[in-house]
């Protein structure tokens, strides 16, 4: 297999969607309770793509390019942090998607990295998904290494993931990752106290992923 890494473009974002509905969305451990992912008409957002800071893994191995996996990317800052944080704190949840929204801020301004590294932005790895049926041929390495590369050029002092399952967290540690908070998921329940999210073994827990650049 022949493959490059590019940024990721606007003219990507119907292609890469689609990867990231049949090959992200199916398998991610958070959403797999929820049992309803293929209603879920989820898009790359077109701004976020357009920082720049978004990678494809492209197959060109055939007569025509295919991307088989995404690192989608962008500025995380404190102060927009935060400001997510106080627009979700006191708001009811009683939906599933809710409840994610509300873990991965809270996740995030729990771990503290930007107090620990005193920096007010970093590079933000909001997703990584390859191909199912490519899998274990080391293309999310490829990716990250590249994102690493990338986080460096442009400066940036973190490069930080919010990893949801086992096997990216052992990922972003065998690229020299740092775990500076974890929360179990059987911790995190309703008003009603009940846990909300029951992913499979062996996904018991989210990390947040820091390394230096």
């Amino acid at each position: 297999m022949t493959t490059i890494v590019r940024e990721l473009t606007v003219k990507d974002i119907d292609e890469a969607s689609r990867l990231f509905r049949e090959h992200f969305m199916k398998h991610e451990p958070l959403l797999e309770s929820y049992g309803k992912c293929e209603r879920l008409n989820a898009s790359l957002d077109e701004s976020a793509v357009r920082e720049g800071l978004s990678l494809v893994i492209v197959d060109r191995s055939t007569d025509v390019d295919r991307i088989v996996g995404v690192a989608y990317a962008g500025v995380l800052s404190a102060n927009e942090l935060e400001h997510s944080w106080n627009e979700l704190r006191d708001k009811k949840r009683t939906k599933y998607m809710e409840h994610i929204a509300y873990f991965l801020i809270n996740i995030k301004r729990n771990a503290q990295f930007f107090e620990r590294y005193n920096v007010s932005k970093c590079l933000y790895l909001k997703v990584l998904v390859v191909d199912a049926t490519m899998q274990r041929q080391g293309l999310g390495r490829q990716l990250v290494t590249a994102l690493i590369d990338v986080g460096r050029a442009k400066g940036f002092a973190l490069l930080v993931a919010t990893c949801t399952g086992c096997y990216s967290t052992k990922l972003m540690a065998s690229l020299g990752m740092e775990c500076v908070h974890s929360e179990n998921y059987c911790d995190f329940r309703d008003d009603d106290g009940i846990i909300v999210f029951k992913p499979s073994a062996p996904h018991t827990k989210a990390s947040v992923m820091v390394l230096k650049l």
